[in-house]
């Protein structure tokens, strides 16, 4: 059972890109390498169905999965999954956001043709103890993927969730495609408009407020007297853009901030960078773009929010600061500033943990290990 091709069902109900995407179509592309049939299920104008093709995976684009009070998309979704279900009978499906899971637990056939259902936690958003959220995930779903520690143990001790039956996985990057390139970091660096003498440092997120930009904002603030030549690289979009042009004005920074907007071209983009930044106060757990920097051999600076200290160990492969405080990220950032040999050495530290704990090769590998627990769950409970 365990060398034979799973047929996989990989859902999510995303619109536009970010984390999620990436995860879908990173674990998609992998698991199709390694020779199993991968489909993704997901909305009809969703960014997926383009990535899927692009990376030659089949895709179901007929669903809505919308959240809300809404019963006739519910319908139609459920009819659609059904029908999916009982005609392709994949070994696995694998839902990724709440809207697909529950339509995915609700579709899923009479316990002769049952598919095993995984669900995977991306966030450190709240899990409400209620009766329908100890049916979908006790009874309902077979296993749960958690994307860091901190909230597997969170959940662990949810009533509504069974801690045997999860496991914390931490999504993989490419670090082939981010590895440290000089020539494309002249190019880059040119681009932008960045001289050889000037110190970059780089924040690549979603402009929101979880993210943590603002205290970014006020630790360079701090920093500019003694470090003329500090520059902050802004790369990403999001609601907060307004507020944050703002505060770098209200900062005094609003000269060396450059709002990039988002990329598509991101390794080359990285290459600009001398410090990555990543100071989020909510949300962030198995941060893609933290590991992209260290892939790069960037040093990195990130808050002990959720699991961002499970990708960095403070003094080894970047450094660690409290999440929400300006004064602990310009100390760290002043450190960084003042000493090319630290930041040599921890942008080399950094890459060498990706390699061993945070590939896309790791990761699917461990993804796969954790479909194979789900499958031997699944079947005790056919079997009861």
């Amino acid at each position: 059972m365990t060398d034979r091709p799973l047929k996989i069902l990989i859902t999510d109900p995303h619109l536009k890109g970010g984390g999620q995407v990436r995860y879908v179509t990173n674990l998609a592309h992998e698991l199709m390498g390694q020779g199993h049939q991968v489909t993704i299920g997901c909305k009809r104008d969703s960014v997926l169905v383009e990535r899927a093709r692009q990376i030659g995976c089949l895709v179901h684009d007929h669903f809505e999965f919308r959240g809300g009070l809404r019963p006739l998309v519910w319908w139609r979704d459920y009819r659609q999954m059904r029908s999916y279900l009982r005609e392709t009978r994949p070994d696995i499906v694998h839902t990724n956001g709440s809207q697909d899971h529950w339509i995915c637990a609700l579709a899923n056939p009479g316990k002769a043709g049952r598919a095993c259902v995984v669900r995977t936690r991306h966030n450190t958003y709240p899990v409400k103890n209620n009766w329908p959220n100890r049916v979908l995930n006790r009874e309902w779903t077979d296993f749960e993927i958690i994307v860091c520690d901190y909230v597997r143990r969170v959940l662990a001790a949810h009533p509504a969730f069974d801690p045997v039956r999860m496991v914390s996985i931490h999504n993989g990057v490419d670090a082939d495609l981010f590895h440290p390139d000089e020539a494309q970091g002249r190019q880059a660096r040119s681009e932008f408009g960045y001289t050889p003498e000037q110190t970059v440092c780089g924040i690549v997120a979603r402009l929101v407020p979880a993210k943590g930009h603002e205290f970014l904002f006020q630790a360079a603030g701090i920093l500019t007297k003694d470090f003329p030549q500090l520059r902050i690289l802004v790369l990403g979009r999001g609601e907060a853009e307004d507020r944050l042009r703002q505060l770098a004005q209200t900062y005094g920074i609003g000269a060396i901030v450059n709002f990039a907007g988002f990329r598509e071209d991101m390794p080359y983009c990285l290459q600009a960078i001398d410090i990555g930044v990543q100071p989020s106060i909510d949300c962030d757990t198995s941060s893609f773009s933290l590991k992209e920097l260290m892939a790069a051999e960037k040093p990195v600076v990130a808050s002990d929010y959720g699991g961002l200290t499970e990708i960095v160990t403070d003094g080894e492969d970047g450094l660690v600061v409290p999440a929400g405080t300006a004064e602990p990220l310009a100390e760290a950032l002043r450190s960084l500033l003042r000493d090319r040999e630290l930041r040599h050495k921890l942008g080399e530290a950094g890459r060498r943990r990706v390699l061993r704990d945070f590939t896309v090769q790791v990761f699917a590998r461990r993804t796969l290990d954790a479909y194979h627990q789900a499958l031997e769950v699944h079947r005790e409970r056919l079997a009861h």
